[in-house]
């Protein structure tokens, strides 16, 4: 290549197009300067210049990171926690959300923790009650019955076919499963599935005797045998034989201060019953 040098006195008192044309000679053609720069910086030389990834790696590791999200994803969104209170006891289990469940002997509830933020979701089996903070919908699933609140207190007893709930506070929306009937709670009324499976509203409920199992106190109005010795063991966590009459019903009160046997001597005199007590905790009622 030529090189050429230039008076800087000169020019600067000359004008530029009184200079005579240059023809300079590249020893290596423009386009092959082109094609070599594009190869150093990756670039085809089509002229596209996206980023040739040249490292495997890089992909699987994005994969993975996907699929990391993902699986997280779907733990926080499926992962429950399930608390059973068993015969015998009471506990009482606060949410996230800072609403609380007080659960009877032997029932269960399930939710979703890592969840509950976006969905407020209960599901029970057997009897609670429930405090809950205002806010986005709650909504408690049995299996005859589905209850919804923004925010209240209210009980739920399901068991067996048996469902009924009982508003405190607020207002409660109890729909059935099998039917779809719906209704509206206010505070001391009642619904409750009949035996034809239609739901029914009692108004002007003692609510009292409804939570009286908080307060260790039973309260049966007229209540079936069955029940009744039911509900004793689960409270004592006890086992009875029962070979007597089925229709009979009892009424009467008594508390958890009493022992078992003190209680069976209580209810089985009223309905001139006897009771035996067994090997272990098992009793026999005839």
């Amino acid at each position: 290549m030529k090189k050429i040098n230039y008076n800087s006195d000169f020019v600067a008192n000359e004008k530029v197009d009184d200079f005579p044309e240059i023809d300079l000679q590249y020893e290596v053609s423009k386009d092959e300067v082109w094609k070599n720069l594009l190869r150093q910086i990756g670039e085809s030389p089509s002229g596209d210049r996206s980023i040739v990834m040249q490292n495997p790696f890089y992909r699987i590791a994005i994969a993975a990171s996907l699929i990391l999200l993902l699986g997280m994803a779907t733990f926080l969104r499926f992962y429950s926690k399930t608390v059973y209170s068993p015969a015998g006891q009471h506990l009482t289990l606060c949410l996230p959300d800072s609403s609380f469940i007080e659960l009877n002997a032997q029932s269960t509830v399930k939710y979703h923790p890592y969840w509950f933020s976006f969905s407020r979701t209960v599901t029970l089996d057997g009897e609670a009650f429930f405090k809950v903070i205002s806010g986005n919908r709650f909504k408690v699933i049995s299996e005859r019955g589905e209850t919804t609140v923004l925010g209240t207190s209210f009980n739920i007893y399901s068991r067996n076919n048996d469902y009924n709930v009982t508003c405190f506070t607020g207002r409660v929306r109890v729909v059935t499963t099998d039917k779809n009937e719906r209704v509206l709670l206010n505070p001391n009324e009642r619904a409750f599935i009949n035996k034809d499976g239609f739901l029914r509203l009692v108004q002007e409920v003692n609510s009292k005797a409804v939570r009286s199992w908080m307060d260790n106190m039973f309260i049966f109005t007229g209540s079936s045998i069955i029940d009744v010795l039911q509900e004793i063991e689960r409270q004592y966590n006890i086992k009875i034989v029962f070979r007597a009459d089925p229709n009979l019903t009892y009424t009467g009160n008594f508390s958890k201060s009493l022992s078992e046997k003190e209680v069976l001597d209580l209810v089985c005199t009223s309905l001139g019953l006897k009771f035996e007590a067994r090997s272990g905790s098992e009793f026999l009622v005839d």
